[in-house]
């Protein structure tokens, strides 16, 4: 039994212009996401004060969908964009951002698995190793400066899914919120004869062998489907999928450790070279007959320099200007050297490791074949990996060989500068060895120019994603030393040997890895999608216009209890003037497979609600057993909160059966006969809930959503009379008697009699109208059914019992008049 007094705790006004569109509660915390029309996220407190923000994306994008973690560590946010973003909570930053593709997200939903996968997958997993290495933060290149990649994405012992709902009416599942395990084209699935457009909601049963699903059809002007997929590839392969997300979040964490990590390589590498070559591309500009590298040769081998050479060095190097470039060179390279050996080759170590496992398991064919896991795609995979170790070690080599040649020849260069200026040599300059000279003919000889043009910089051209303008010596690279003392190798087909391109840059080969480990996973999306199929679908009119069905207000639960396993869905049927909520529960325990049940709840007709029109603004589920509904009444700024019993509105959902065509025809509507009814606040004309029955806690905007109040839910009743407590129903209508209940003391209907305490709230009640605890009366009369059965007690004069009565049931909740 859950009380239903409410207390007002807090009341706050939203600062800013933007309108709130969106509010979701956790489930686990006392935290609520808000989003607003400019599309950002606020993340709120119970006393609403603000943890962090998420700024919006882009002008015009707006957020259409946000869904919580099931543990609540992480918060899902969609936008019309096609985004997913995934925030972690704790601190507010961004973990994680994908778009499926390219079309806009209309549906959110995040649940778990009901057992705990993670010992059983551990056992073909190979162990782990060390941890990842860091995510450099790209705009330091210092070390110290690390995020990590996955923060708020690990310890998960459950399988969880996040499935997302598209425009063009696709959906897709994606384990961890990370790992794109499902693809269901649902336009394909029914048959095709009708475009499906944008999926409105989507949710799943505990097991994720059941989803619901309410989508648009595109050639109907306010047509709707209710359909139910199966998916019993998920449910008989979450070991597989669990094992596989697991490898997935591994991998893709090291891919953008090196994707951050190549950043950070990009702003290491100096340019100063470059300015340098252009001072040089100058001089042999100018004339057109001298070059560089021969005036210099000539200085070196004969100790003259002429007078062109002697003002360019003098002058538009100078020995200061040298020195400064020679500092900013060697630092560079110097950090480069730190980011390929403690991340670069770090994280591409434990990535083949990973890429390896991922091989293992493809080859358990009887096992994940099914998946679309494929042998050779994950072997192409490893072996890009390798190739990419290969060529991070060749730009090793280059790094440890420009860093060897470009200060032997600053070293001489500034000397130079200095003899030709007339100014002091130091000491440990003065003096060049044999070997040294050797070493800077030979550069200016071979190494100086490239195609009639200087090159002294190697390094940048690893870094774009372009062949390589200068190939390094096939004496100095392993590949090509091995292949010459075994020249057979080359003809080895399929073979674990890593064979790097001599062509290729860095950004070249992480290209190519990146291709091959999205294509490892590629078809798995897809093999799934295929078993699926489509056991239940109905179309459903709505009366509203086309364009506004995605203002169509809907609440879904799913009830995985072991007697009762269902999805609960619950939506309005216009935008405007909805009079009554549709309910439809979707069964899904073995006994009662493919059951479909539904019908129409009206508001109409109700005799119990204060006189006027009534429209539905907001309808929640709010736990197992109760559903809540704020009505807005026409021309008034009162609003109403009623809470009705699931139980007893269940019993009247009758059976429908999967068909195409018009749920409508063959449906009757069911008038609530009894409502629960005003309070004490009337100044609020409310347009929005957002509830947790696990923080016992509602919020209820104003229309302009300007304003919010929050309520404390299930207050226990005390005897204080002063205490705020708004009275969840103490509506009385002449005709019908005064119906009373101190809901833990005793009932009564008609007058109170004498000598029993005060009632602290009243109700008049759904079905059976007996108080929990108190005492019963009897009644002088029964009256028709209503909608939850013949009622035992009626309104009118009743002598009440002393003492307490024996437990009886309760028909209803009550709520709370604005």
């Amino acid at each position: 039994m859950v009380s239903c007094m409410m207390r007002q705790s807090d009341e706050k006004h939203i600062l800013g212009t933007a309108s709130t569109e969106i509010l979701l509660w956790s489930s686990r915390r006392d935290l609520i996401a808000v989003s607003n029309s400019s599309g950002e996220v606020f993340l709120r407190r119970l006393s609403w004060s603000k943890v962090w923000k998420l700024p919006k994306r882009g002008d015009g994008i707006k957020i259409t969908a946000i869904v919580w973690r099931p543990d609540s560590v992480v918060l899902a946010v969609g936008y019309s964009s096609g985004h997913v973003v995934l925030v972690d909570v704790e601190s507010g930053e961004v973990v994680h951002t994908f778009n499926p593709c390219g079309e806009p997200i209309t549906a959110l939903s995040w649940e778990n698995c009901s057992t705990s996968l993670k010992e059983e997958a551990d056992n073909f997993l190979l162990p782990e190793l060390l941890p990842q290495p860091s995510k450099v933060n790209s705009s330091k290149v210092d070390a110290g400066s690390a995020l990590n990649g996955d923060k708020g994405l690990k310890h998960e012992e459950l399988l969880s899914i996040l499935w997302i709902g598209l425009k063009n009416g696709l959906i897709y599942g994606f384990a961890f919120g990370l790992f794109p395990c499902c693809l269901l084209k649902l336009s394909e699935m029914s048959g095709g004869s009708n475009s499906i457009g944008a999926v409105r909601s989507v949710f799943p049963n505990g097991d994720h062998s059941q989803l619901c699903l309410l989508a648009d059809v595109r050639a109907g002007s306010s047509e709707v489907l209710l359909m139910t997929v199966e998916t019993p590839l998920i449910t008989h392969c979450l070991k597989e999928l669990y094992g596989l997300g697991f490898l997935y979040r591994q991998i893709t964490g090291l891919m953008d450790c090196l994707i951050s990590a190549q950043k950070a390589l990009q702003e290491a590498w100096e340019d100063a070279l470059v300015d340098l070559e252009s001072k040089m591309v100058r001089y042999e500009s100018n004339d057109g007959k001298s070059s560089l590298s021969v005036d210099l040769m000539e200085l070196l081998m004969f100790g003259h320099a002429g007078i062109k050479l002697e003002k360019f060095l003098v002058t538009d190097l100078t020995d200061k200007g040298l020195k400064r470039i020679g500092q900013a060179v060697e630092l560079s390279y110097s950090n480069m050297q730190k980011l390929l050996i403690k991340h670069i080759v770090c994280a591409n170590y434990q990535l083949s490791h990973y890429l390896t496992q991922l091989c293992g398991l493809a080859k358990q064919e009887d096992r994940f074949s099914c998946l679309g896991l494929q042998v050779n795609s994950c072997l192409a995979a490893y072996r890009a990996a390798g190739s990419f170790t290969a060529k991070t070690a060749e730009l090793q080599q280059v790094i440890d060989g420009s860093v060897k040649y470009l200060k032997t020849f600053f070293r001489w260069l500034y000397v130079t500068i200095l003899r030709l200026s007339d100014e002091t040599i130091p000491p440990e300059l003065a003096t060049s060895t044999q070997q040294d000279v050797r070493f800077i003919a030979n550069f200016l000889a071979k190494d100086f120019e490239t195609d009639g043009q200087v090159r002294l910089d190697r390094i940048g051209q690893y870094l774009r994603n372009e062949p390589l303008t200068f190939v390094a010596s096939s004496k100095t690279r392993p590949w090509d030393m091995l292949v010459e003392a075994c020249p057979s190798i080359v003809h080895l087909q399929d073979s674990d040997l890593f064979q790097p391109r001599a062509e290729r840059s860095l950004a070249q080969e992480f290209a190519h890895l990146e291709h091959q480990v999205k294509a490892s996973f590629e078809a798995i999306p897809s093999a799934v999608g295929q078993t699926a199929s489509l056991p239940f679908i109905t179309d459903l009119t709505l009366d509203c216009p086309q364009d506004s069905v995605d203002k169509i207000r809907i609440t879904t639960r799913s009830i995985n209890q072991p007697k009762d396993m269902c999805n609960l869905l619950g939506l309005t049927n216009s935008t405007t003037h909805s009079s009554g909520f549709y309910l439809f529960e979707f069964a899904s325990e073995k006994e009662r497979k493919n059951l479909t049940r539904a019908a129409f709840f009206s508001f109409g007709k109700c005799d119990h609600l204060p006189p006027g029109e009534y429209k539905i603004a907001d309808i929640q589920f709010y736990n197992n057993e109760i559903m809540s509904v704020l009505l807005s009444i026409e021309r008034s700024a009162n609003s109403i909160f009623v809470q009705l019993s699931l139980g007893l509105l269940r019993e009247q959902l009758a059976p429908i059966v999967s068909r195409r065509g018009p749920f409508n025809s063959f449906h009757s509507d069911v008038f609530v006969s009894s409502v629960f009814s005003q309070g004490n606040l009337r100044s609020v004309d409310a347009t929005a809930l957002g509830l947790s029955s696990s923080r016992k806690v509602a919020a209820i905007f104003s229309s302009s959503k300007r304003k919010v109040r929050i309520f404390d839910m299930e207050v226990e009743e005390e005897e204080d009379e002063d205490q705020d407590i708004e009275d969840v129903s103490d509506l009385s209508h002449g005709g019908f008697g005064t119906n009373t209940s101190t809901g833990f003391g005793q009932s009564s209907f008609g007058a109170k009699p004498t000598g029993t305490a005060a009632p602290t709230f009243q109700t008049t009640g759904f079905g059976s109208n007996t108080s929990m605890f108190g005492s019963t009366g009897t009644t002088a009369s029964q009256p028709s059914g209503g909608l939850f059965g013949t009622p035992t007690a009626t309104f009118g004069a009743a002598q009440p019992t002393a003492g307490f009565g024996a437990p009886a049931t309760n028909t209803g909740f009550g709520g709370i008049h604005f």
